[in-house]
């Protein structure tokens, strides 16, 4: 049954600080708050925000523009309150992109997309989706692609723009609901939780970028090394000149950087499809980076993805899924939140080697839910 009326709530458009200042201290006294965010982001390094929803349980609803209001920090104290939750689907791009706009770290978080796999509707469900299966609404997508920073904003953008936050807290109602049992809403609960670990809203390790380059898993170790370091140089550029990764190098052009090692200016710019035009102090920083690679011992090189993977480890991370798979049916939970091969695998390795604790396995529901089917 399709539960919308023809009556559209009237979102309010808020354009100056005062009032925003106005709307945290409101929202600051709610039990939880739907968010959402528009954002562009096509050529460069960070997304640039467009528009902020937000929506309380009576219905009210609040569009931010950043276009017009540049410090959003007002909403800080409303992002870290561990008194209000911030409902969200697939909260984490979302609550990284606010954290850079606000200041703040995020807290006190509830995810739908990932409360629908505790309630046996899949972990990768979309919200419009999840709306039309739970709570019978239909949204309206096609101003998916929209011009976020364009002004002014369109009737129709405001009306899509607000509909992606005004069913939200009904949905999370819902989810928490249709969860099998006491239990599976605890681990519902502590998977929430890692939401607030403040690691996940902080940039990355530019050194652990080479393992995101496609293409990497063909190489071997002492090729590694120098993509790692040419890896970190690219996202170190990109992050200062807010440029897409790609606008940097590409990635095939970082493998090929890798397999070649170039060592001089003449033997860069022989590599196809080098760029001609690259600055000398940037092409001087990049050949530097390929030393670094290339100097470092072999006993400091990455492991080419799958070494140590023992054929054992792997017949056992085969049985342990179809146990996993099996207990997460009479859950009604879906497998996908519990775990990966490739993370399971990693955790069995470690347990071999009797380092196993350093793994998140080790801890939490997931660990009392494979120790069970272990």
């Amino acid at each position: 049954m399709n539960e919308q009326t023809n009556t559209r709530v009237q979102a309010e458009l808020v354009t100056t600080p005062t009032r925003l200042e106005a709307v945290a201290t409101q929202l600051l006294q709610a039990e939880a708050v739907a968010v959402d965010t528009e954002f562009f982001w096509e050529r460069t390094f960070y997304p640039i925000l467009g528009l902020v929803q937000l929506a309380v349980q009576d219905g009210s609803c609040w569009l931010v523009d950043p276009v017009s209001i540049k410090d959003l920090s007002a909403l800080g104290p409303v992002m870290s309150s561990e008194s209000v939750t911030k409902v969200l689907h697939d909260a984490p791009q979302d609550l990284g992109i606010l954290a850079r706009a606000t200041g703040t770290m995020p807290r006190t978080i509830f995810d739908t997309r990932i409360a629908s796999g505790f309630a046996g509707l899949g972990a990768t469900t979309s919200l419009q989706t999840l709306l039309r299966s739970v709570c019978g609404v239909d949204l309206a997508k096609e101003e998916t692609r929209s011009n976020w920073l364009q002004r002014p904003l369109r009737a129709n953008q405001l009306d899509y723009a607000a509909d992606d936050v005004l069913h939200l807290l009904t949905l999370r109602d819902r989810l928490l609901v249709a969860c099998a049992n006491d239990t599976v809403r605890g681990w519902l609960a502590e998977e929430m939780r890692r939401l607030d670990d403040p690691v996940g809203y902080q940039e990355r390790d530019p050194r652990l970028m080479y393992l995101r380059i496609k293409g990497s898993m063909r190489l071997n170790a002492g090729d590694l090394s120098v993509l790692r370091e040419v890896a970190a140089w690219r996202e170190e550029e990109a992050r200062k000149r807010d440029w897409p990764r790609g606008h940097v190098l590409p990635d095939n052009l970082l493998v090929t950087l890798a397999q070649r090692k170039p060592t001089t200016l003449t033997t860069l710019i022989e590599i196809p499809d080098m760029p001609r035009t690259m600055p000398s102090d940037v092409s001087s920083n990049l050949l530097d980076s390929i030393s670094r690679g290339l100097t470092l011992p072999a006993t400091e090189w990455p492991r080419p993805a799958g070494e140590g993977a023992k054929p054992t480890v792997k017949s056992r991370c085969t049985r342990l899924l179809a146990h996993i798979s099996t207990a997460c049916e009479s859950y009604h939970i879906d497998p996908a939140l519990v775990a990966a091969r490739t993370e399971l695998e990693t955790f069995l390795n470690l347990q071999d080697q009797g380092a196993g604790s350093e793994h998140p396995f080790s801890t939490g529901w997931r660990r009392a839910f494979i120790t069970e089917v272990h």
